[in-house]
């Protein structure tokens, strides 16, 4: 399929990002779009942002750059889209060995589809049979929708403001979309085990700084919160009226 489009939101990168993406546009007929701000830290929900207001496609799939999808995972979502539904997919944390041997042909050839093998494949079916009891029994903060696969239409996104920029650094801002969307009545979907994504290994991020982290949890555990975020796409802070 290629009636989609592709916003690449880009947090202050610094290296060859708007070469490659240029290189790229001159090779593909899908729409490219490259947002970017200065770095100021990690601030992915206001880049984010920047990128929702780029988007014109009624659904929005949001995955990250260390993030490889299967031939078929924008099929699977459109598959499973009911409305007033946020769909959480699933994904295989690659090893260090297996991703030293992802190169762009290797992706092309869609061998790294292969690393999907029947013991992982089990564990995405566990992870899903969890997440459909904690759609049943509406378990708070279950189930996750991963900031590397998850798809939710964007008129959705626009009536919650879309993400909260209080969050800087690691940690929580995709949850509290989750939150704030069940309080308009979009409900998390799983497909765990339908739309998987290949996640390459990669060290440890050294700006997961422990006192950001803490700060990002007490704000998401937050009891006032509303479900329009002030601090949001929308700058002025005000709902825009129907």
């Amino acid at each position: 399929m290629r009636d989609f489009e592709i916003v690449i939101a880009d947090d202050g990168s610094s290296d060859h990002t708007a070469e490659v993406v240029k290189e790229f546009e001159s090779k593909t007929s899908v729409p490219v779009r490259h947002v970017w701000h200065e770095d100021r830290g990690h601030r992915r929900a206001a880049i984010l942002n920047k990128g929702l207001a780029y988007c014109h496609a009624p659904i929005v799939l949001f995955t990250d750059c260390d993030a490889i999808p299967p031939s078929d995972l924008l099929q699977v979502h459109l598959q499973f889209d009911t409305p007033k539904r946020m769909l959480c997919g699933g994904y295989v944390r690659l090893t260090d060995e297996e991703t030293k041997r992802i190169d762009p042909d290797f992706v092309l050839a869609g061998k790294h589809e292969d690393f999907l093998d029947s013991a992982r494949k089990r564990r995405l079916r566990r992870r899903h049979l969890k997440n459909l009891l904690y759609v049943a029994i509406r378990k708070k903060g279950r189930p996750h929708n991963m900031g590397l696969n998850y798809s939710v239409a964007r008129e959705h996104l626009e009536e919650i403001n879309g993400y909260d920029e209080q969050f800087q650094g690691w940690g929580n801002a995709d949850g509290d979309v989750r939150r704030r969307l069940r309080m308009i009545g979009v409900q998390p979907k799983s497909v765990w085990s339908q739309a998987v994504i290949f996640h390459q290994w990669h060290p440890s991020d050294p700006t997961k700084n422990p006192k950001v982290r803490k700060r990002n949890q007490e704000l998401a555990r937050r009891e006032d919160i509303p479900s329009f975020c002030v601090h949001g796409m929308n700058k002025d802070g005000k709902q825009e009226s129907a």
